[in-house]
């Protein structure tokens, strides 16, 4: 099942969101080279078409719809990130835990 958000992962639930981000992030760094490119170049494929539409928005109203677009960013990388991560998160708590 795919995680939408950090707090839908059994492994990250007894977290608070703050510690949650930055076991994800230690997760993210623990990608092997190949798949931090792949999860970039998916981050692209996810961003690119937000981002083309944003050319055809003139004048003022840009400024909301650009306003969502920075907002939306992270509710359509973060399970992409999640997904990714999934592999290494005993050895991303692990080391969270250590560090604290």
């Amino acid at each position: 099942m795919i995680a939408l958000f950090s707090s839908q992962v059994t492994q990250l639930k007894s977290f608070k969101i703050r510690q949650r981000q930055q076991i994800i992030a230690i997760a993210v760094s623990m990608l092997t080279p190949m798949q931090k490119i792949s999860l970039r170049i998916i981050k692209l494929i996810l961003l690119i078409p937000v981002f083309l539409s944003l050319a055809y928005i003139e004048g003022w109203l840009l400024l909301p719809v650009l306003l969502v677009a920075g907002l939306s960013y992270p509710l359509l990388t973060t399970p992409v990130e999640i997904q990714f991560s999934k592999h290494y998160l005993s050895k991303a708590i692990k080391q969270f835990e250590q560090g604290e």
